[in-house]
């Protein structure tokens, strides 16, 4: 079901935005009007990125999970709504304790703020064992004109150290890119699938076009890795706000050693948030 709610349209299965409009009401995200990708800005949990062999083991147990966790091809019941948010709900069921085998509550929720958005994802482990897990978002930023026409910015100069995959997995190696505030884009920077950095030595990147325009700016003080992806000729560009990543081809499958994991204590609760910014 899809809700219209200011200047958002979110459906509710995978609590995912849709739309989201500045105050001229253009859409800034990617509107899905190719065959390009058939999403917009799913929500990863509990896992982000892929599973070697798409499955994982848990005290002596195996268990088969795609890429980026089942949240965003789930129902979510909306709990509370006002005129500035919103909060999507997901509760652990038997369908989910087949293939993930913890009791949760996921809380993604939606505000307000001038000229953009928070979104803040609520974990709250409400089992007797610590849960392990991982969570992210998945934005794709409309692009009106070629990929090589824009450019990221971020808010301080950084070590552009790109970790490096080998299909869905990490390799273990890095390419360095230099010292620099900004990263030109280019479909070369794609051709081996995303543009990792794990560990941001960042609070914010924005998208801007090569005349200068800001078009989104996205902020997070706590995320543990950002991927930056788009596919060939594709008019969008995913900013990846995570908290968590892929396996690495050498990963021993065991949940509780995956790379970027979080462990969450029976009953407790975690809040990770990031927002993102228009122009105008």
């Amino acid at each position: 079901m899809k809700i219209t709610w200011n200047c958002l349209t979110i459906n509710t299965k995978g609590a995912e935005i849709m739309e989201f409009r500045n105050s001229v009401g253009t859409n800034i995200l990617w509107s899905k009007q190719t065959d390009h990708w058939n999403r917009v800005a799913p929500n990863l949990f509990p896992i982000v990125g892929r599973l070697v062999n798409d499955s994982y083991t848990f005290q002596g147990k195996s268990y088969r999970m795609s890429q980026h966790g089942f949240a965003r091809d789930r129902e979510f019941e909306i709990v509370e709504r006002t005129e500035s948010s919103v909060r999507l709900r997901l509760i652990s069921d038997t369908e989910s304790m087949g293939v993930y085998p913890f009791s949760f509550v996921l809380d993604v929720c939606y505000s307000l703020t001038e000229n953009g958005i928070t979104v803040s994802y609520e974990t709250q482990n409400t089992g007797t064992e610590a849960l392990f897990y991982s969570v992210g978002g998945h934005p794709a930023f409309q692009l009106d004109e070629p990929l090589e026409n824009y450019y990221l910015e971020f808010d301080e100069a950084i070590q552009l150290e790109r970790e490096e995959l080998a299909g869905s997995y990490f390799s273990g190696e890095s390419a360095y890119y230099g010292v620099s505030t900004h990263l030109n884009l280019s479909s070369e920077l794609f051709e081996n699938d995303a543009f990792v950095l794990k560990d941001p030595q960042f609070r914010s990147v924005s998208l801007k076009h090569i005349d200068g325009e800001t078009l989104v700016q996205m902020t997070c003080d706590s995320w543990t890795a950002i991927g930056f992806w788009t596919k060939k000729d594709a008019p969008f560009i995913c900013i990846e706000p995570w908290w968590g990543w892929a396996d690495s081809v050498d990963s021993s499958g065991k949940l509780e050693e995956k790379g970027g994991i979080r462990e969450l204590e029976a009953r407790g609760k975690e809040i990770l948030t990031y927002e993102f910014k228009m122009e105008n």
